[in-house]
C-alpha cells in the first residue's frame, strides 16, 4: 500500500507540473495563480502546496521536467564544427516536434518576469548558459587544434558569440509562430553561422 501511495503521489506531482506548464504557456507566469493550476490538474490548492513551496518552485519543476534542450553529438559524429552545427539544429528541431519543450521554452523566454521570487530562477537559468559556453568553447578549441578555424580565432570569444546567436535564435524562433520570418530557414541560418567560423581551406574540404 505504501508503494502505491508513493506512486500515486508521484503521478499527482507530474500532473501538476504538466498542467502548470500548459497554463503558464497560455496565460503567462505572472497572470497564473496556483488555484488555476490546481483546478486544471483536478487537485486542491493544498495538494499543490504539498508538492511545491511556491510558484517559483513549481516553475523550476516545469523546466526540469523538460530536460536539457541542447546536447552535442559525441566525437564519432563529424568534426567539432559539424557537431556544433548538428547540436544547434537538433535543439530547434526538438522545439518543433515536442509540444512540452516548446511550451516550456515559450514560458521561460517570453512569459515570465524574473523579479521578486523569480530573481533566483534567472541565476539558475544562467547555469545552463555557463555549461553551453564550456561545451562550445571545448568544440572551438578542438576545431582550432585540428586547424579547421582561422588562426586568430579565440575559442572562448567564439563560444560567447555563438551563445548570443543561439539565445537570440531560440527566442525569435518561438516568436515566429507563422513561420514566415525564420523557422523554415533555421538549419541554413545555423549552417551559415558555423561556416563563418571555418577557415576557407577547411570549407573546401568539407
Amino acid at each position: 500500500m505504501a508503494r502505491k501511495t508513493k506512486a500515486e503521489a508521484a503521478q499527482t506531482r507530474d500532473r501538476i507540473v504538466v498542467c502548470a506548464r500548459e497554463v503558464f504557456s497560455r496565460h503567462g507566469v505572472t497572470n497564473t495563480s496556483l488555484e488555476e493550476i490546481a483546478k486544471e490538474a483536478g487537485v486542491t490548492r493544498g495538494a499543490v502546496y504539498w508538492h511545491f513551496r511556491d510558484k517559483a518552485d513549481l516553475f523550476m519543476a516545469v523546466r526540469q521536467q523538460t530536460g536539457v534542450l541542447l546536447r552535442f553529438p559525441d566525437e564519432n559524429v563529424g568534426d567539432p564544427l559539424r557537431r556544433l552545427e548538428l547540436g544547434l539544429c537538433a535543439a530547434l528541431h526538438r522545439l518543433a516536434e515536442e509540444k512540452a519543450a516548446q511550451e516550456t521554452y515559450e514560458v521561460m523566454l517570453w512569459k515570465c518576469e524574473y523579479i521578486g521570487a523569480f530573481a533566483g530562477v534567472r541565476q539558475d537559468l544562467m547555469t545552463a548558459g555557463v555549461q553551453f559556453l564550456a561545451d562550445t568553447t571545448a568544440l572551438y578549441a578542438a576545431a582550432k587544434k585540428a586547424k579547421l578555424t582561422p588562426p586568430g580565432l579565440e575559442p572562448r570569444l567564439a563560444a560567447q558569440e555563438t551563445f548570443c546567436f543561439y539565445a537570440g535564435l531560440l527566442k525569435l524562433w518561438l516568436a515566429d509562430e507563422s513561420g514566415r520570418a525564420l523557422r523554415g530557414d533555421v538549419d541554413r541560418i545555423i549552417a551559415a553561422h558555423v561556416a563563418s567560423r571555418r577557415r576557407a581551406s577547411a570549407q573546401k574540404a568539407v
